[in-house]
C-alpha cells in the first residue's frame, strides 16, 4: 500500500470553509488509517493543535504560504517516489506527480465578472489554471456535492471517471462553547428579535440581498458577520450591524439566540454556514441557489437570491422538515470513511 502525503499548508492558514474540512477530514482519518503510512507535511514552525495518533506530522521546507506548497512540498513528495499527494484546498503542486485534489467548486471559472480588484484578478487566473491541471493530470478528483461534481464535469469532461463526492460535516459546533456575555457584548440586539448572517459585501456571498431586505423592513434588525470589505457602494441602514470577524463563541451563541439564520449566497460549492446553524437549533432561511438545496433539503425555507421583495413572516411562516433529516445525512467520520476507500484504491 503506497504512502499518502498530506499537503499541510492549511494547517498554517486562517481557518474559513476549505480549512475547516481539511482539519476535520484529517481529525477522523487519523482514527481510522492504523494500517496505513499517511504523514501530514507542514512548513517549518507551523504550530500543530491537531491530536494525531496514527498520522505522522513532518515538519519540512523554508518556505510558507504557496511558496512552500509549490516548491518545498513538491520536493518532499517526489523524494518518495510510490508516494500520493493529498491535497485538501483547491490546489496541487505543479511539480509533485499526481496525485489527489478536493476541488470544492469552480466558482472562479463560472463567476468571472466576480472578480475586479487585480489582486482578486490575480487569484481568479491561478486557480483557473489549477482547475485545469488537477482535472487533468490527478488520479482522483474529490469535490464535496454532486452540484459541484456536475459542474466540475461539465467545464472540465476530461474528469469524468475520476471523480468522488467527499462532502462536509457539523459535529465541530458541538466543541463550541456559548459566549455567557453575549447580551453584553452585544447590547443591540435582543434574544429571538434579530436576523443573523455569516456573510459579507463581496458578491458570491451576496450580504447585499440582507442590505436590500433590511431597508425594506426597516422595524427588523439585521446582524452580519465576516469580512467587512465593500465591493460597492452601498450605504448600510441603521437597522443593519456589521459585526466583522467573531469568534467561534460569539457566533455560536448569536446563531442559537437569532429569530432566523440568513444564508443568501448565490454560489456555493457545499455550505457550511447553514447546516452549522440547524445543527445549533436556529430557523435557517436560504438561498435555493446551487447546491445548497441538496445540502439542506426541507429542512430550511428558501428564497430567490435576486429577488428582494419578500415578506420574512411569509417565509418564517412556511413549515420544513425537522432539521435532523439534513444533519444526519453529513458527518465528519462517514467522510473520512469515503476517503480511507479512495485512498485504499490508489
Amino acid at each position: 500500500m503506497k504512502k499518502i502525503i498530506i499537503n499541510g499548508k492549511f494547517m498554517a492558514d486562517r481557518m474559513q470553509g476549505i480549512v475547516r474540512y481539511a482539519r476535520e477530514i484529517t481529525s477522523e482519518l487519523d482514527h481510522i488509517c492504523n494500517d496505513m503510512d499517511i504523514e501530514l507535511v507542514v512548513p517549518e514552525e507551523t504550530e500543530i493543535d491537531l491530536v494525531l495518533e496514527n498520522i505522522k506530522v513532518v515538519s519540512f521546507g523554508k518556505h510558507h504560504g504557496i511558496a512552500w506548497e509549490q516548491m518545498d512540498f513538491a520536493k518532499y513528495v517526489r523524494k518518495h517516489k510510490d508516494a500520493v499527494a493529498l491535497n485538501y484546498c483547491n490546489v496541487a503542486p505543479i511539480f509533485a506527480p499526481a496525485g489527489i485534489t478536493v476541488i470544492h467548486d469552480i466558482m472562479y471559472k463560472v463567476n468571472p465578472g466576480d472578480y475586479s480588484s487585480f489582486r482578486n484578478r490575480l487569484s481568479r487566473m491561478w486557480h483557473v489554471y489549477q482547475y485545469r491541471l488537477v482535472t487533468k493530470r490527478e488520479k482522483k478528483v474529490v469535490t464535496v456535492s454532486n452540484f459541484s461534481k456536475s459542474e466540475i464535469e461539465r467545464i472540465y469532461p476530461v474528469v469524468h471517471g475520476k471523480m468522488e463526492v467527499v462532502p462536509n460535516g457539523w459535529q465541530h459546533v458541538l466543541k463550541y462553547k456559548d459566549n455567557p456575555n453575549w447580551e453584553e457584548k452585544y447590547a443591540f440586539l435582543s434574544s429571538k428579535q434579530y436576523f443573523f448572517s455569516l456573510s459579507t459585501l463581496a458578491k458570491n456571498k451576496n450580504g447585499k440581498w440582507i442590505i436590500e431586505v433590511a431597508k425594506k423592513n426597516p422595524k427588523e434588525v439585521f446582524a452580519i458577520a465576516g469580512k467587512y470589505y465593500e465591493t460597492e457602494d452601498i450605504k448600510i441602514p441603521d437597522n443593519v450591524h456589521m459585526l466583522g470577524f467573531i469568534s467561534d463563541e460569539d457566533a455560536c451563541s448569536l446563531i442559537k439566540n437569532c429569530r432566523a439564520f440568513i444564508h443568501p449566497s448565490l454560489y456555493e460549492g457545499f455550505g457550511i454556514p447553514p447546516l452549522e446553524a440547524l445543527a445549533l437549533g436556529a430557523q435557517v432561511i436560504s438561498s435555493n441557489s446551487t447546491s445548497l438545496p441538496e445540502v439542506l433539503g426541507k429542512s430550511a425555507r428558501y428564497i430567490d437570491p435576486r429577488n428582494t421583495n419578500v415578506s420574512l413572516e411569509n417565509i418564517l411562516d412556511t413549515e420544513v422538515e425537522n432539521r435532523s433529516v439534513a444533519l444526519e445525512r453529513y458527518a465528519w467520520n462517514k467522510s473520512a470513511e469515503k476517503l480511507l476507500k479512495i485512498l485504499r484504491e490508489c
